[in-house]
């Protein structure tokens, strides 16, 4: 039994630096001004903006993106803002990934009378 646990053990110590390091690559680090400029797409691909402006959010925990959704979906200039927590890395290195889709974001723009305008 002993001898078991002892293999087990040293299998763990000897995968357990790959799964750190891939661990690490898999985690998006960029944060404030390493996001502006990147695009943002939806959870089906489509094109949602761009990122413009980030600041921390009202609650210090998050920080709080701005996107201009131009007129990629047919709403003019508007702009939105998510919490960074709802974006993951995109499929491209220069993209992010919003946790909605474009319907979401036009359903957002219409009824939101917090969105800005240009």
């Amino acid at each position: 039994m002993r001898f078991q646990t002892l293999l087990a053990g040293l299998a763990l110590a000897a995968i357990l630096p790959f799964a750190q390091i891939e661990s690490a690559q898999a985690a998006d680090l960029r944060t404030g001004d390493d996001l502006v400029g990147l695009e943002v797409t939806g959870l089906l691909g489509e094109e949602l903006g761009q990122i413009v402006s980030v600041s921390p959010s009202a609650d210090g925990k998050d920080l709080s993106i701005l996107i201009e959704a131009s007129g990629m979906l047919d709403v003019g200039h508007r702009f939105f803002t998510v919490r960074r927590s709802q974006l993951s890395p995109g499929e491209d290195e220069d993209t992010m990934t919003y946790k909605k889709t474009a319907q979401d974001v036009i359903r957002r723009l219409h009824a939101d009378t917090q969105v800005a305008e240009r």
